[in-house]
């Protein structure tokens, strides 16, 4: 019986890049604009065939995939609703020479457009059935194939046969396209992406919100960003490998040319490729996010080179690795984080299935999309490399994300004797006190106005709580102690954005995506799996009070129960 990890990596194997070879890439036609063709064509459509995604080249026609081919989206227009759904397509990334051509030789439709079909059927959250998805099912829906390698932030085009990394000026020029196709009249834009259209999509996020409230003044337009399995850690690899994820990011950035949001540009001014992970990002961002993520992800664990668990060091280094993703979650206001192993779940048929606490992503998703947008714009300052732990990372961000540039600018400035000058607010400050000093009149009256103040605030200091708590600003991020794992279940009627699981060893959760051996097709029990781990099954009996002869023929969903109830 091969282990859990095994079944990962082997899923893992058909999505990511592969071994190296010497085949040029092949030159597309560019195909004719369809953007001023598309409305007529759908009308002409019977109504089964007009609820299919219809496929929409760019109007820009410089804007291309990795071959040249001409980039573009799929579209399902509402005729009765005013909100989008953009959608980032994933599919990991090549980030060399060598890795590129491989990945054309073996994953081509990620690279070109020339074998895209006239329409496309999505499911999830970009489905049209009110069943499989009831809260989006009638909005405007956008599919944009990964067509450009670099997770959607590429700026780079050639004239000399090499690859274009195009990512980041597709989803400017989608943005643009479908303005003209409606988005224009929209209240309400739902940027979302799985995997590396997950980290597209925190890359992409304020970015499209100042194109549409800065650049085309549609200010009336929410923008809001959800990132499915694209939460990615740098960490150190479990065993050396030839392509850490880390370094691969570094160079990929380098190669592609690539764009990152512009304040963690300057918070990582040395080494901006640190921007495309989501807990260095996201403290920067001023558009509100919604963050799910499995805990035990099959593509983090791949990035990890961690290896199938066999041994006590490869078993610890997977608990860490969850352990990890939690702290990187402490300041994120909205996130869902089953404790599954798994990879991406936005546009799945099943996608419901999943719940923390019996309330599904869907769920979720939709009690947090209602909350009112507040946009912040606080200042960074330019600082050094922070450290690699998560935890430490969200102290230090959240002390630079206080500190005003200009104030801490004009602090450690010094005069001509080598003092440090006082900062104007508290020169000014001192005048003023000076002034009332010498002004007995003034300063009696100012007395009596703070004197009438303090009652005031202490007769709306209730009403003022009340409205801050249900106010809270995307970058302003609730205290840690907000994510303290409750071991009582939540109602429906509980509209809390943060949702941890609350147990802490993999696949735990009695939803999690069924987990099936590659080789015989059959589904793997609770018993297979901790044996793929590596525990000793009779230590585990001992530990929950039974017999080894009991254990072995516990109901799965019993086991499930009481080993839950053991981790809290």
């Amino acid at each position: 019986m091969k282990t859990i990890t095994q079944i990962s990596l082997c899923f893992l194997l058909g999505i990511t890049t592969a071994f190296p070879s010497g085949e040029n890439p092949l030159e597309t036609p560019i195909h004719t604009n369809t953007i001023h063709r598309f409305i007529p064509a759908v009308e002409a459509k019977s109504t089964d065939e007009a609820r299919s995604l219809k496929k929409v080249f760019l109007s820009n026609r410089s804007v291309t995939c990795n071959d040249g081919s001409q980039a573009g989206f799929y579209l399902r227009k509402s005729h009765t609703s005013k909100r989008w759904i953009i959608f980032l397509e994933g599919g990991w990334y090549c980030y060399d020479h060598q890795s590129c051509q491989n990945r054309w030789l073996r994953q081509r439709h990620y690279m070109t457009s020339a074998q895209w079909p006239e329409t496309r059927d999505v499911g999830g959250i970009l489905s049209p059935n009110e069943d499989e998805n009831p809260y989006w099912w009638n909005a405007n829906h956008v599919f944009i194939p990964y067509c450009t390698s670099d997770s959607w932030s590429g700026s780079k085009a050639t004239r000399d046969g090499m690859f274009n990394f195009m990512g980041a000026s597709v989803v400017q020029q989608v943005v643009r396209d479908l303005v003209l196709l409606g988005l224009e009249n929209s209240t309400d834009l739902l940027l979302a992406g799985s995997s590396a259209g997950g980290t597209g999509v925190m890359i992409n996020l304020d970015p499209v919100q100042e194109l549409l409230h800065d650049m085309l003044d549609l200010k009336h337009i929410s923008v809001r960003g959800v990132t499915d399995s694209g939460w990615f850690l740098d960490r150190a690899p479990y065993a050396p490998t030839g392509k850490p994820a880390v370094e691969a990011i570094r160079k990929g950035m380098q190669m592609w040319q690539g764009k990152v949001p512009r304040r963690c540009r300057q918070l990582y001014q040395s080494e901006p490729w640190r921007c495309y992970f989501g807990y260095r990002l996201y403290p920067t961002l001023k558009s509100p996010l919604f963050v799910f993520q499995w805990l035990f992800d099959e593509a983090q664990m791949y990035a990890d080179n961690v290896g199938a668990p066999v041994t006590k060091q490869q078993w610890d280094y997977i608990h860490k690795m969850g352990d990890a993703l939690r702290q990187s979650f402490e300041n994120v206001t909205a996130v869902f984080a089953p404790s599954c192993i798994s990879h991406s779940i936005l546009t799945k048929r099943d996608w419901q299935n999943v719940k923390i606490d019996e309330v599904s992503i869907a769920e979720a998703l939709h009690c947090w999309e209602q909350q009112p947008i507040k946009y912040a714009g606080r200042k960074l300052r330019n600082s050094l490399l922070l450290t690699d732990q998560p935890s430490i990372v969200n102290q230090q961000i959240r002390r630079l994300l206080k500190t005003d540039h200009s104030t801490l600018e004009e602090k450690n400035s010094t005069n001509d004797n080598g003092e440090k000058g006082l900062n104007r607010k508290k020169r000014r400050k001192s005048r003023k006190n000076q002034q009332n000093t010498n002004n007995p009149k003034k300063n009696k009256n100012r007395k009596r106005k703070g004197h009438r103040l303090h009652h005031g605030e202490h007769r709306n200091r209730s009403n003022r709580m009340k409205h801050q708590s249900n106010s809270i600003k995307p970058t302003e991020h609730p205290r840690s102690q907000r994510s303290v794992l409750r071991t009582q279940k939540r109602s429906h009627q509980d509209c809390s954005h943060r949702r941890l699981e609350r147990c802490s060893w993999p696949h735990c959760n009695h939803s999690c995506p069924k987990l099936h051996n590659p080789f015989t097709g059959d589904e793997m029990d609770i018993i297979e799996l901790l044996k793929s781990f590596g525990l000793d099954m009779e230590s585990v009996a001992n530990a929950l009070g039974i017999d080894m002869t009991t254990l072995n023929n516990m109901d799965q969903g019993e086991l499930l129960n009481l080993l839950t109830q053991q981790t809290n």
